[in-house]
């Protein structure tokens, strides 16, 4: 069996995409999912095809553990040899390299359990930031990996500038490799192509959020408008800290501004997309960003920042990137896009990179290398 060691597991449904899909590869599977008092345990429940495969929720981690993180993953290694025939599990999968890689770490050394990890944004912009007393159980947990799994091209640069690789830097590489997170189905089976018109629709899809950057955003776009650039700025999204003064930013500027809230239709936002021609989200910290590789499959050219997300992940141009992240900059890359509107090659974008099935196949093929099912 493949145990799934995953934090956000009941609050993002990237992983359970995943999951279901190896499902049906006939990988039996264990997800074992940390929770907190606010975690929507449920959710993204899994319907499994497989026999013996199966989701355990851990008892429900204390404040504390948010600051003793040697104490957490105690607590969640006891947890989960209490629920789980350790028996069972052939090789475990740390969705990120601290949340999760501390116990996959706990269970080789306890159990002699290969695994494989997972490094995403968290654990470069946070943990490696501001918990530099982790950094030598960091070295630990990525030395005794099989595998280093980075979800972006961005992602995988930033790491390998780090001063933790330092010395280690080729060991690394040699058991590193990018596998993108995919998208639902549905974007792949409706494919649009870009639109011959000049452009002035702008789309936003997202959390209301400050590290999405669409307060400068919709700024860069009023301040557009006064340039004789008359764009438009729909916004499809909800909650978050900057919601309230999105509202406030679209009530005073109505014309230019439509705040939809939240779209969980998915013809709904098919529609969307079609009304509009450029997808901007200069958000940082972003691990990979679904948004953009769905925006891409509907024909809108993309607006992001460089070293985040789908930054490198095309060898050809399909948007324009902000190399810091103010409203100036912004507006010059949204110029960018208007200018250069039919340069951009998005009939060239292989979209079966992000289709669900052949993630799945990519990481059960891994998964081959080290154990047999």
């Amino acid at each position: 069996m493949v145990l799934h060691i995953c934090n956000d597991f009941s609050l993002t449904k990237v992983h359970s995409n995943l999951y279901r899909s190896i499902d049906e590869l006939n990988i039996p599977q264990i997800v074992f999912n940390p929770i907190r008092n606010t975690t929507p345990v449920g959710n993204n429940n899994i319907e499994f095809k497989t026999g013996k495969s199966h989701i355990f929720y851990s008892k429900k981690l204390k404040l504390k553990h948010k600051f003793f993180y040697r104490k957490k993953i105690k607590f969640l290694y006891k947890d989960l040899v209490s629920q789980i025939k350790i028996d069972q599990i052939k090789i475990s999968h740390a969705t990120t390299l601290f949340s999760d890689g501390g116990l996959c770490y706990m269970l080789k050394k306890k159990h002699n359990i290969p695994y494989i990890v997972a490094i995403r944004s968290t654990d470069i912009e946070v943990f490696l930031k501001y918990r530099p007393d982790l950094i030598f159980l960091a070295k630990a947990i990525l030395k005794e990996a099989k595998q280093i799994i980075f979800i972006s091209d961005s992602l995988q640069n930033k790491f390998f500038k780090h001063p933790l690789v330092l010395g280690n830097k080729v060991s690394l590489k040699n058991k590193s490799k990018v596998i993108y997170n995919g998208i639902n189905d549905f974007w792949l089976d409706n494919i649009t192509n870009q639109k011959k018109e000049q452009p002035f629709k702008v789309l936003y899809v997202g959390r209301l959020i400050p590290r999405k950057n669409l307060i400068k955003l919709a700024n860069a776009i009023i301040e557009l408008n006064n340039s004789n650039y008359p764009l438009q700025l729909s916004i499809v999204g909800s909650g978050g800290k900057d919601e309230n003064s999105i509202k406030k930013l679209a009530y005073s500027n109505s014309a230019i501004i439509n705040l939809i809230g939240q779209v969980n239709d998915k013809s709904k936002l098919k529609d969307l997309y079609k009304e509009n021609h450029i997808f901007a989200m200069p958000s940082v910290g972003e691990t990979f960003g679904l948004v953009y590789i769905e925006s891409l499959s509907q024909g809108l050219p993309i607006l992001y920042m460089e070293n985040d997300g789908v930054d490198n992940v095309f060898e050809f141009e399909v948007g324009e990137k902000c190399s810091i992240d103010d409203i100036s900059e912004i507006k010059l890359n949204l110029i960018k896009l208007i200018e250069n509107y039919e340069n951009y090659q998005l009939d060239r974008i292989d979209f079966s990179l992000f289709r669900w099935n052949n993630i799945a196949d990519k990481y059960v093929q891994l998964y081959n290398q080290y154990v047999t099912f």
